[in-house]
C-alpha cells in the first residue's frame, strides 16, 4: 500500500475558484466565500502601515549590520589591549585607532538604533489605532509602554501579543525569545556603558568590550525575529483588509 502525503494546509486570502472558473475566491481557513465583487484594494491606512512596516524593516536590517561592525571594532579593541598588556608598546597606535572607530560608529550606532525604535512606535501606533477596544491598551500606551521604565519591561510584549491576536493570527512561539533578547540586550549593553565611564585601567575597558560584545550579539539575535513580526502583523491587516466585505453561502 502507498501512502498519499497530506496537501499542506491553504492559506488565508485569495485564490483561484475551486469551480474552475477565472474568478478569484476568498479562503477564510475553513471555507471558500464567493464575493460579489472582485477583491477591493487595500484601504489607505492599511496601505500607510504597509509603508510604515517596509521602512521599519529596512532600519532593522541597518541596525542588525551596525551591530555585526561593532562587534568587529569591539574584538580589535580587546586584542590591541591584550598585545599592549602583553608588553607590545606599538600596540598603543591600535588603542587611538579604537578609540576613534568606536567613538564614530557608536555615534551612528546609537542614531541608527534610535530611528529604527522611533519608526517601530510609529508604527504600532498606526497598527492600534485599527484596534481599539479589541486590545488592553491605547494606542498612546501601545508607544508609551516603551519609554517609561519599569513598565517597559512587559508591557510592550503584551501588546505586540494583543496585536497578533487582533489581526487574527496566533502568536508565534518566539516572541517571547525575541522579547528576552531584546531585554537582556538593552540590560548588558547598559551595564557596559558605565562600566566604560567609570574603568580606571586598561582592563576594566576591557572587560567593558567584552560586555558590549555580548549586548551587540543579543541585539543581532533579537533583530530577525523583530523583522518577522512587524511582517506578519503587517500582512495580518493586509489580508484583513482584502476580505470580501459582502459574503455568499460558503461551498
Amino acid at each position: 500500500m502507498t501512502h498519499t502525503p497530506t496537501p499542506p494546509p491553504l492559506p488565508l486570502g485569495w485564490h483561484p475558484a475551486p469551480d474552475g472558473s477565472s474568478a478569484m475566491w476568498w479562503w477564510d481557513g475553513a471555507r471558500w466565500i464567493q464575493p460579489q465583487n472582485e477583491p477591493s484594494p487595500a484601504p489607505t491606512s492599511a496601505v500607510a502601515i504597509a509603508r510604515l512596516a517596509i521602512a521599519t524593516q529596512v532600519l532593522l536590517v541597518i541596525s542588525a549590520v551596525t551591530s555585526v561592525v561593532t562587534i568587529g571594532i569591539e574584538t580589535f579593541g580587546i586584542n590591541a589591549a591584550s598585545r599592549y598588556l602583553g608588553g607590545d608598546e606599538s600596540a598603543i597606535r591600535m588603542i587611538d585607532s579604537y578609540d576613534q572607530l568606536s567613538s564614530v560608529f557608536g555615534i551612528l550606532s546609537s542614531l541608527s538604533l534610535l530611528a529604527t525604535g522611533v519608526l517601530w512606535m510609529i508604527w504600532q501606533y498606526r497598527v492600534a489605532k485599527q484596534f481599539i477596544g479589541l486590545t488592553r491598551r491605547s494606542p498612546g500606551w501601545h508607544v508609551g509602554s516603551w519609554i517609561l521604565p519599569v513598565v517597559n519591561l512587559w508591557f510592550p510584549y503584551q501588546n505586540i501579543a494583543d496585536l497578533w491576536r487582533a489581526v487574527g493570527r496566533t502568536r508565534p512561539s518566539w516572541q517571547i525569545v525575541w522579547w528576552l533578547l531584546w531585554v537582556l540586550s538593552n540590560t548588558v549593553s547598559t551595564q557596559a556603558s558605565r562600566l566604560t565611564l567609570n574603568a580606571q585601567d586598561l582592563e576594566q575597558f576591557q572587560l567593558a568590550m567584552s560586555m558590549s560584545i555580548v549586548a551587540e550579539t543579543l541585539l543581532l539575535a533579537a533583530a530577525p525575529l523583530a523583522w518577522l513580526t512587524v511582517r506578519g502583523i503587517t500582512q495580518g491587516i493586509l489580508h484583513r483588509s482584502s476580505a470580501p466585505v459582502v459574503l455568499a453561502p460558503a461551498v
